[in-house]
C-alpha cells in the first residue's frame, strides 16, 4: 500500500511538473510571438553608419571625450568577421569606417513648409530672447542610502566617419568644456568600444540612448512625430536624462533641405525620423519605439490613467484642467500633452507636460509584472514597433532599475522665428553642441 502511495504521489509530481514545464513553455511561446509582431529593425541599421549622420564637423570641434567610458555602436551593428564598430586595435588607434554610398531619395510625401537657405538666417547666429533653463530637475523621491549621487554627464564620444572633415577650429567660448586647442589634436588611445550586443552593453559603463517617437495618427507609419523624446540611461550617475525636441526643430534633412524635424517621419517613417535625431544631436540611438497616438491613448487606459499636476487652467478637445492633482485617462493626457497654444511657454511648456504624462506613465510600467507587462503589450500590438527584443525589455528594467527614481529633464534652447510664413524653431550650433556634450 505504502508503495502504491509513492507511486501515486510521484506521479502526481511529475504531471505537475510536465504541466508547469507546458506552461512555461506556452508563456515563453507568447512572449517570443508578441516580441517577433511588434519587433522591427530600422533599415540603415548596417554598418558603416551613412555619411553625414554622426560626422558633423560642428561636434568634431568639441573636446575629446572621457577615456574610461566605452563607446556605444547605437543601433549600427558592424558585421560579425570586422572589429567591432572601429574597436580598438593593438597600437590603441580606432579604424575609421568606410564610407556608404549616398542612400536613395525617399519618395516625397507632401512638403512642409520650408525655408530656402539663402533666404533664412543661419542656425549659428540664433539665440533666444529669453533662454529656458537648460536643464529642470524632475520631481523625483528620496534617493536610497549607500546609492551614489548623480554625477557630471561623461563624455562619451560617436564613432568617427572617415569621410567627415576635420575641423579645427576652435568650439565656441559659450559651450561648456569646450576650450580651444593649438595645434593638431593629441594621438591618444580612443576609449573602449562597448559591445555591439546590446544585452552584453548593459554590463558596461556606456551610456545608453532611446528614441521614443509618437505619432500624430490612430495608425503607425502616417502623419508627423508629434513627440520625440530621447531617453539616456547612466549607469555611473545612475540617472535618467529625458530630452524633448521640439517637432518645430529646424534640421537639415538630405533630399528634403530645412524643414521641421518631425517631417522626417512624413517622409521616411521611424528610420528617417531616428536619423534626423541623430544628426541634431551628433549620437547614436541605441533602441527606439514608435507608438501612435492611438496606441498612446489606449496604453494610459490600459494602467488606469496618469496622475498630473497643471500649472494654469486651459480647456482643450472637450477636457478642463486646473491646477491641483488630476488623474487623466488617455483621451483627456493626449489633450493635455498636445496643447501649446496657450501655454505662455509655447512649444517648450508642451514638451514638459508631455515628459510628465511619459514619466507617469513609465512608472506604473515600471511596477507591472512580467506577465502583466506581457498581457499589456500583446493589447498594444497593433500601435506599437520598437527594436528592443522582450529579453533585452526585461534586463534593461533589472540593470537601470534607478530610471523611475532619479530623472532629470533638459531642454533645447532656440528662439521660435517666422520663415517665408512658417514658425520653425531654431538651435543654434553652439546649443547642440552643448547637448551633444551632456548626452554622450
Amino acid at each position: 500500500m505504502r508503495r502504491i502511495w509513492l507511486n501515486g504521489l510521484v506521479s502526481l509530481g511529475l504531471l505537475l511538473a510536465g504541466g508547469l514545464a507546458l506552461d512555461l513553455y506556452r508563456t515563453h511561446q507568447q512572449v517570443q510571438g508578441l516580441g517577433q509582431e511588434v519587433y522591427k529593425e530600422l533599415d540603415g541599421d548596417g554598418f558603416p553608419v551613412p555619411a553625414g549622420v554622426l560626422d558633423d564637423p560642428v561636434f568634431q570641434q568639441l573636446p575629446p571625450p572621457d577615456q574610461n567610458r566605452p563607446v556605444s555602436l547605437g543601433r549600427y551593428k558592424p558585421p560579425e568577421n570586422l572589429p567591432q564598430g572601429g574597436a580598438p586595435t593593438g597600437d590603441g588607434e580606432t579604424p575609421a569606417p568606410t564610407p556608404t554610398p549616398p542612400e536613395p531619395a525617399v519618395s516625397p510625401a507632401p512638403a512642409p513648409n520650408t525655408t530656402p537657405p539663402e533666404t533664412t538666417p543661419s542656425l549659428e547666429t540664433a539665440s533666444p530672447a529669453t533662454p529656458s533653463p537648460a536643464v529642470t530637475s524632475a520631481p523625483v523621491r528620496a534617493r536610497p542610502a549607500g546609492s551614489p549621487p548623480p554625477a557630471q554627464a561623461q563624455a562619451t564620444p560617436t564613432r568617427p566617419a572617415a569621410a567627415a572633415p576635420t575641423s579645427t577650429a576652435p568650439a565656441p567660448a559659450s559651450v561648456p568644456g569646450a576650450a580651444p586647442r593649438s595645434g593638431p589634436p593629441p594621438a591618444t588611445r580612443r576609449p573602449p568600444v562597448a559591445p555591439a550586443s546590446f544585452l552584453k552593453r548593459l554590463e558596461t559603463s556606456a551610456k545608453l540612448h532611446l528614441l521614443l517617437i509618437a505619432n500624430d495618427q490612430e495608425t503607425l507609419g502616417s502623419g508627423r512625430g508629434d513627440v520625440l523624446l530621447v531617453l539616456t540611461f547612466d549607469p555611473v550617475a545612475q540617472q535618467l536624462t529625458l530630452l524633448s525636441i521640439p517637432r518645430d526643430t529646424r534640421v537639415d534633412l538630405p533630399e528634403h533641405g530645412l524643414v521641421k524635424i518631425n517631417a522626417a517621419y512624413a517622409y521616411g517613417g521611424a528610420r528617417l525620423q531616428t536619423e534626423a535625431v541623430e544628426r541634431f544631436l551628433g549620437i547614436p540611438m541605441d533602441k527606439y519605439v514608435e507608438i501612435s497616438l492611438g496606441g498612446f491613448r489606449e496604453a494610459i487606459n490600459l494602467v488606469g490613467g496618469v496622475t498630473v499636476q497643471p500649472k494654469f487652467s486651459f480647456q482643450l478637445d472637450g477636457s478642463t484642467f486646473a491646477p491641483g492633482h488630476m488623474t487623466l485617462n488617455g483621451e483627456q493626457a493626449l489633450a493635455y500633452a498636445r496643447m501649446r497654444k496657450d501655454d505662455p511657454q509655447g512649444d517648450l511648456g508642451r514638451n514638459a507636460r508631455q515628459q510628465e504624462v511619459i514619466r507617469n506613465l513609465m512608472g506604473a510600467l515600471g511596477h507591472l509584472s512580467t506577465s502583466e507587462l506581457q498581457a499589456l503589450l500583446d493589447q498594444l500590438s497593433a500601435y506599437l514597433r520598437t527594436n528592443f527584443s522582450p529579453s533585452e525589455v526585461v534586463r534593461l528594467r533589472a540593470v537601470h532599475s534607478y530610471m523611475l527614481d532619479h530623472q532629470r529633464a533638459v531642454h533645447v534652447q532656440g528662439v521660435n522665428r517666422k520663415l517665408n510664413g512658417a514658425w520653425f524653431y531654431l538651435a543654434s550650433d553652439a546649443e547642440r553642441q552643448r547637448l551633444h556634450l551632456l548626452l554622450r
